[in-house]
């Protein structure tokens, strides 16, 4: 019989395929906030947050930033996009998550354990990861595949790290924030996350440097999505629970699903923006 995890993927990987294809931005983006309700309600417990009237605050103050984002989306003064603005800043910061991760392994820095600092962090790791999907969803018929191609890069480094390190893993990657993860995992990732590239460069017939610009595009996603997971480890090591909570049988909370892909996104995002721009 199928473990509940296969069951969970295999039950909610095509409803949101489906969402993606058959549904109108408006909607997309009301689905995707419904989604991103419970990782809210979770990140709120992992920072720290204390009652539920503070944690249902929380919960509102990502659903106001969800609507702002929805409603100023196309806002722009003279030739500045402001949501545009606020994806590629939210991709800097995943820079300084790649620092403050150095730092936290060597020894430099402890643990974050300030419940202002992790409350402000849920805030700048929701709003936009929401804001990248929706801009990249209502971009046009072309841009419904691009979501899809994003999925698939972060659930094929999910797969792809899992079995390349129990295969191969030997040593660990981050073993201070995540001791399960290994370089091996991580190098699986890369590979079998570029292979998907190319097939999909091919497929849509980028060629020759935009090629390259594309394939260095997916790469960099992928290395991103990977700090979205040692994000939320940080989180969860904390508090010293191995979950982000329980709402997906297999997989643990929502959080722990869609971790990779709220760092990955803006990323994504903001690469296709400046390749564009070119």
């Amino acid at each position: 019989m199928p473990s509940p995890r296969v069951i969970t993927a295999a039950v909610l990987a095509p409803l949101l395929l489906t969402a993606v294809y058959k549904l109108d931005t408006p909607w997309f983006s009301l689905i995707l906030a419904a989604m991103m309700c419970p990782a809210a309600w979770e990140w709120s417990r992992l920072a720290g947050i204390h009652g539920r009237l503070s944690r249902l605050l929380f919960l509102w103050l990502i659903l106001a930033l969800f609507l702002l984002g929805y409603l100023y989306r196309d806002s722009a003064t003279s030739q500045i996009v402001w949501s545009h603005v606020v994806v590629m800043a939210a991709s800097v910061g995943w820079m300084l998550v790649l620092v403050e991760v150095v730092a936290i392994e060597h020894h430099l820095i402890a643990i974050p354990a300030s419940r202002l600092l992790k409350t402000i962090q849920g805030a700048l790791v929701l709003g936009p990861a929401w804001l990248s999907l929706v801009l990249l969803h209502g971009a046009g018929r072309h841009s419904r595949l691009i979501v899809v191609l994003l999925f698939l890069l972060v659930w094929t480094a999910d797969i792809a790290a899992y079995f390349s390190g129990r295969r191969w893993g030997r040593a660990k990657l981050s073993p201070r924030i995540s001791p399960g993860k290994t370089w091996a995992g991580l190098y699986g990732a890369l590979i079998a996350t570029q292979v998907v590239a190319l097939a999909w460069a091919l497929f849509d017939n980028i060629q020759g440097i935009d090629m390259l610009l594309f394939l260095i595009l997916c790469l960099i996603t992928v290395l991103t999505s990977v700090l979205g997971d040692l994000q939320v480890s940080l989180l969860k090591r904390s508090i010293h629970v191995k979950d982000s909570g329980n709402l997906l049988p297999g997989h643990g909370g929502v959080l722990d699903r869609i971790d990779s892909l709220t760092a990955a996104a803006p990323v994504f995002v903001t690469g296709l923006l400046l390749w564009s721009a070119h």
